[in-house]
């Protein structure tokens, strides 16, 4: 199998944020394609449009997305609703998701992990926690790194619960 891009989709409102993030992934990490978008529904829209273009079997071998970086708090789709919209698109391949919020709420970590997600973090304020976010998007990149070379990944929509 051929190794995976490291693609990332950056999903939050707030445009500032976007922008230290997208600093720190390609400051950090070489050949990383980005797409950041703004809320819930540009990212549900974006890959049923995608999805709709290939079959799944083409889509998971591209690698259409390998990792999102989903905020918790945007107007309209929320983040967890966000989650609840990409479950119900059960053709989807497997893509791991970060929650990033500025929420420490034990109630919404434990509905955002019951839907799937990979990691829960809280929003860096300071440079130096952008390189945790930037640790996170390898780990996950690693993970599937090593489940694409096992021939383990895992199937379509089981991401999203």
């Amino acid at each position: 199998m051929n190794k995976l891009s490291l693609r990332v989709l950056i999903v939050d409102d707030n445009k500032d944020y976007r922008q230290l993030i997208r600093w720190a992934l390609t400051s950090a990490l070489e050949h990383v394609v980005i797409q950041e978008m703004t809320t819930g529904q540009e990212l549900v829209d974006w890959l049923a449009h995608h999805r709709k273009q290939s079959t799944a079997e083409q889509m998971a071998d591209k690698c259409l997305v390998t990792i999102i970086l989903l905020d918790m708090h945007m107007p309209g789709l929320s983040g967890l609703d966000t989650l609840q919209s990409l479950g119900d698109m059960s053709d989807l391949p497997y893509m791991p998701v970060v929650m990033l919020t500025a929420t420490l709420c034990d109630q919404l970590k434990h509905q955002a992990y019951n839907q799937g997600i990979h990691l829960y973090m809280v929003k860096p304020i300071e440079i130096g926690g952008f390189y945790r976010v930037v640790e996170a998007v390898k780990l996950c990149y690693r993970d599937m790194l090593r489940r694409w070379e096992q021939q383990e990944v895992p199937p379509l929509g089981s991401t999203y619960h």
